[in-house]
């Protein structure tokens, strides 16, 4: 069933890339919204984002009215890795492409968000911002065992991807739906740069979707972010944008 939703993407090469790898796509009428921050050498990363986002709604569109949505979405993803993973392997320049992902199915009682990496979800609800996601990294594994003793990874060193290996081990949760939720998925050229209380502030106060995310992408480029940038808001409240 289709349900009511609002929705603006918006990407931006950002300052010191050559090319822009983030990749953004909304499918409103399978309530299927997701956002890839691909990687790889020379366009390894832009293809791994597309294809994984591609090969992942083309699962969804197949899903029967009585699917087991987290079952069938996890295995959709763990499908759209495989993909990837043997592009990577058939097409020697693609050779170690891989790509984050983080996507929400929405439903009209329900909704479901996965992620792989370190691309992020968020929801505000109620006028409070809250990360949903763990990223998948060196540091948030260095952190959530309270190794706070020496120096701390680099941020940017993922530990889970789509298409790197031939397993993608999805994180799925999921959450009842309340009348004016939003939700921003956005990749690490923008949560690195923009605090999550800076977010909250933008998206909350914001007259529209568009102007929530051309504010939050100029913020991180103000503040200097050096990776690519990509937002994308869903919502069910009434709103211009």
């Amino acid at each position: 069933m289709k349900c009511d939703l609002q929705f603006f993407g918006l990407s931006d090469i950002g300052l010191n890339r050559h090319t822009n790898q983030d990749f953004w796509a909304a499918f409103p009428e399978l309530n299927f919204f997701a956002l890839a921050d691909g990687m790889g050498g020379r366009k390894g990363g832009e293809i791994a984002a597309k294809e994984a986002v591609t090969s992942l709604s083309e699962s969804i569109r197949q899903f029967s009215p009585e699917a087991d949505l987290p079952q069938e979405l996890f295995k959709a993803i763990e499908q759209a890795n495989l993909w990837v993973y043997n592009m990577g392997c058939d097409i020697k320049p693609l050779s170690g492409m891989g790509t984050t992902l983080a996507c929400v199915l929405w439903t009209p009682t329900f909704i479901y968000y996965a992620h792989v990496g370190d691309s992020r979800i968020y929801r505000l609800r109620n006028g409070q911002l809250q990360l949903l996601t763990r990223d998948h990294s060196l540091l948030q594994r260095w952190l959530s065992k309270k190794k706070l003793y020496g120096p701390s990874p680099p941020k940017n060193i993922i530990t889970r991807a789509i298409g790197t290996k031939g397993r993608a081990n999805p994180e799925l949760a999921g959450c009842e739906v309340h009348s004016g939720d939003l939700f921003l998925l956005c990749s690490d050229g923008l949560s690195d740069a923009v605090p999550r209380g800076e977010l909250e502030e933008i998206l909350t106060l914001s007259a529209t979707l568009q102007i929530a995310a051309h504010t939050m992408i100029e913020r991180a480029k103000n503040k200097g972010s050096s990776d690519n940038i990509t937002a994308l808001i869903i919502t069910n409240r009434e709103t211009e944008g």
